[in-house]
């Protein structure tokens, strides 16, 4: 199974970089593995696109693959791109796609104001098929 999360709109928005890059330390059965791990980031929809394509899920066309963690400082930075990038009254939507996906994989929906994006909603796209719609 892999997982991307995606940013999808009805035009195209500017790629980003916020530069943040952290370090994630994780531990197994003894062994302690620290990573570097990116922050948030807008990129094109490369990974894993011809499957995400072919679940046909109702996504809005202009798709981005997001770099982003449930963390504040993230948090932060995708509420003030959507912020500079949305004109008031737009839609964006945020996707958590797991691929693959089965008929009997739900898909579920939340809807809010961009105002009201939070770590607990962001906390969300590690679920299984869920699309945050978002409004300006």
């Amino acid at each position: 199974m892999s997982h991307v999360i995606l940013l999808a709109a009805d035009r195209p928005l500017p790629l980003y970089d916020a530069g943040i890059c952290r370090e994630r330390t994780s531990a197994d059965q003894g062994y302690t593995v620290t990573m570097e791990v990116r922050g948030f980031a807008v990129r094109p929809h490369s990974y894993y696109r011809q499957a995400v394509d072919e679940l046909g899920l109702p996504m809005k066309p202009c798709r981005y693959e997001l770099d982003l963690e449930a963390a504040p400082e993230d948090v932060q930075v995708l509420r003030d791109y959507l912020e500079r990038n949305l004109s008031p009254g737009e839609q964006a939507e945020l996707w958590s796609v797991w691929v693959p996906s089965y008929p009997e994989d739900r898909l579920t929906r939340y809807r809010g104001r961009l105002e009201d994006l939070d770590l607990e909603t962001v906390n969300l796209l590690n679920e299984w098929n869920i699309c945050i719609t978002v409004e300006r």
